[in-house]
This record gives structure tokens, sequence and C-alpha cells, in this order.
């Protein structure tokens, strides 16, 4: 005799095949949930501040030319690499050398007679003054020496300004480093002071960020400080050491400064944003959970979930928060170190319901 099925039952035993051909295990509707708990621990607070920032060149410049003059060559333009002691630019240079070849020629003339004043001076000295010559004779040919000694140097002093005029005519790049701007063109009078180019080093960057000048008490040799590029990408944080803090405070915005040195090579340009993260130890301990175990209500209430020892049942606490950095809150009231505290699963819990306790490493 064959028993009839009922719909429901026929339903029912269908799911179960459906769900065996799949893989799956057919759902124990009296299994108990599972959650993942950690234990509350006292932990040392930390303070984390979000700051933005700046990257920037050690090394930028604005290059000018030293005298005055008509520019006669450009040899760079925008964006050319260069390394230091390459020739930039380059100023009309006859005048100032005419005006070296004058000098040099005058330079010898006066080695001509400082030989010339010498031999005299040898002369009179070797017929013996008193005898042969008047020893006012004498001491006329070595004053006549000692000027065109002082010619001669004042002159040799004349050629080496000269010359050092000269080479001042060319700028050239005083380190290694990209040509960001040029404003000098062929046939243009240029004055010292005028900014030709703008030279900057890519290879040597810190990270420059203004600090609140309440968190500078708190600016330890812990302190750890974290930056990502602030150009929309899912890029992770990474470290950077805290190259320098400037101890004085900005007294428009009330800020110090921080510069980090980047310790991974990444690809930052100098003017790019970049966020930071600066984490402040503060030497305080308090009582933290993650914040994931946290339930807020609309009437203002805030609770955790607990594992209690009474057969894995979960009971809802009431709990008063006190800020938090990371991942955690602080909590100051409503349990105890060491209470296991529900943080994944807690969305559909009631007061005594049977769970499954687990860590995040098996769930």
């Amino acid at each position: 005799m064959i028993t009839p099925v009922s719909p429901k039952t026929a339903r029912l035993a269908m799911l179960l095949v459906g769900l065996s051909l799949l893989g799956q295990p057919p759902v124990d509707a009296a299994s108990p949930p599972q959650v993942v708990v950690e234990t509350a621990q006292r932990t040392e607070i930390v303070e984390v501040v979000t700051l933005d920032g700046t990257v920037r060149s050690l090394h930028e410049a604005e290059l000018s030319v030293q005298i005055g003059g008509l520019v006669d060559g450009v040899f760079v333009d925008a964006g050319d690499q260069v390394v230091a002691g390459t020739p930039l630019l380059e100023l009309d240079s006859e005048l100032e050398r005419l005006a070296l070849d004058e000098l040099e020629a005058q330079r010898r003339e006066a080695t001509a007679a400082r030989r010339e004043a010498a031999r005299r001076l040898r002369e009179a000295r070797s017929v013996g003054a008193g005898r042969h010559i008047a020893e006012t004779e004498v001491q006329a040919r070595a004053a006549s020496l000692a000027q065109a000694d002082a010619r001669e140097s004042r002159l040799n002093a004349a050629v080496a300004r000269g010359e050092a005029r000269v080479a001042k005519l060319r700028v050239d790049a005083p380190f290694d480093g990209v040509i960001v701007t040029r404003q000098a063109e062929r046939g243009e009078w240029v004055d010292p002071g005028d900014p030709l180019f703008v030279l900057v080093d890519l290879d040597v960057i810190r990270l420059d960020f203004p600090v609140p000048q309440r968190f500078h008490g708190l600016l330890g040799d812990e302190a750890e400080l974290a930056y990502r590029p602030d150009d929309g990408s899912a890029a992770g944080w990474s470290e950077a050491r805290i190259a320098t803090v400037v101890p004085v405070t900005d007294s428009t915005d009330r800020t110090f400064l921080v510069r980090g040195e980047p310790e991974v090579n990444q690809t930052l340009l100098p003017g790019m944003a970049v966020e930071g993260r600066l984490r402040l130890p503060t030497g305080r301990h308090g009582l933290t959970v993650a914040r994931d175990a946290v339930q807020r209500y609309p009437d203002g209430r805030t609770t955790v979930w607990i594992v209690t020892g009474d057969g894995d049942t979960v009971a809802e606490r009431s709990v008063t928060l006190s800020g938090g950095f990371d991942e955690r809150v602080i909590v100051t009231r409503g349990i105890e170190p060491g209470a296991a505290v529900v943080v994944k699963g807690n969305e559909a819990l009631s007061e005594g319901m049977t769970v499954r306790p687990t860590d995040e490493e098996t769930h």
C-alpha cells in the first residue's frame, strides 16, 4: 500500500535533494548560529590623527644669472632630465671677452715693467751704492720695483675677476633633476634674480604634514607615521620614517610640521597630495573591543553581546564608550576585562540564545 505524501513534505524532499546535488549539507534547523568572539582586554590607548600632506623635494631651486646680459643660447626645455653641471643657458660673452683681452694685455705690460724695474735695481746694487751710484737712486729703483709688483698684482686680480665674469655668463645645473619651468628665450635681456629655470630633484623627496599643535606633547620616539597617495586609488597604507619635526608652531593655523621619509620605493612626485595617519601612544590604558562588536540603536543605546559561561548562551550588555582608534573602541562601563565579546554574527541575536563561539581563524 502506498502512503500518500503531502505537498509540504514533497517540497522539503526536493529541497534536500537539490542541496545534495550542489554538494551542500542539509540545513539543520536546530543548529545554533555560529559567532566570532574575542576577549575584551586592557590595551594601550593610541591617538590616531588623520593628516593631509604634500610631497616635497629636498632639492628645488629657481635658477638665475649672476650678472645681467643678453641671452645667447638656451640648451634645455621644460621636462628635460639633467645632471649636475649640465649647461642650461649662456649669455652673450663678446664684450666681456674683449674686456678680458684688454686686461690680459695690461697684465703682460705690467709684468714686463716689473722685470725691467728688477733689472735696474740689481744693476744699481751691483756697482755699489755710494761709490758709483747715489744711495737715493738705489732707493728710487727699489720703490719703482715695488710699484711694478703692486700694479702686476692688481692686474692679476682684474684678470681673475674678468675670467670669473665670463664663467658666470653660463648657468649650469647645480644638482641632478628635471627642468620644471623655463622662462628664457634667445635674444632676451635678463637680470640677476630673474627666475629663468625651476629645477627639481625627483629622487630625494619628503612628505610634509601640518599637525595640530595639541598633539606636539604626544610626539615621541614611539610615534608611527603612515601615508598613501590621495589620488582616489585603492592603494594601501605605507610606512614612513619621521625624519624631521619642526618645533615651531604656525601662528595662523596653529600647526607644526612633521616631515616623513618614505620607506618604500613608491612613485611619488613633488606637489602630489598624500593622506597621512599619525599614531601617537598616550601612555594610558583602557578596555577595548572591536568596533564591529558595538550595536547602536535609534534610541541612543549602545550595546555589545557577550557569550556567558552558561552553555554558550549570549547576553546583551549596555556599554559606555569613550572614543576609539584604528578599528577598536574604548569601553568605560558595561563589561569587564576577559569578557567573550561577539564581534561577528551579532546582527540577529536574542537574549539567552545558544550559539557556537569561534574565532576569526576557524570561522
